[in-house]
């Protein structure tokens, strides 16, 4: 049996303040995403940081950057950055 998950599509983006933007959602959501996550987005200016395009409604891209970020990325903040600390070597730990 598998399972599909469907994310919600971004609608919209706006910035609260120079460290904070907000993801509008279509199901009527608002992520409110800290840029210490994205340097990329931090590092912008205003002008850049309004210079955007939503893409196939999952990803997002400033006109600025060749980076494209997904949903599943602004979604998964402090999750997929998350270091794992372990000498196991099978979840990428160091074996002695």
């Amino acid at each position: 049996m598998s399972t599909t998950t469907t994310f919600p599509e971004i609608k919209d983006i706006g910035f609260v303040n120079d460290k904070q933007m907000v993801v509008y959602l279509e199901n009527g959501r608002a992520l409110l995403i800290p840029l210490e996550h994205f340097p990329p987005i931090l590092a912008m200016t205003e002008s850049e940081k309004m210079d955007f395009e939503v893409i196939d409604g999952y990803n997002l891209s400033f006109l600025c950057l060749d980076e494209i970020f997904s949903i599943q990325e602004l979604i998964g903040v402090g999750i997929s950055n998350a270091k794992v600390e372990s000498n196991d070597p099978r979840i990428g730990g160091v074996s002695n």
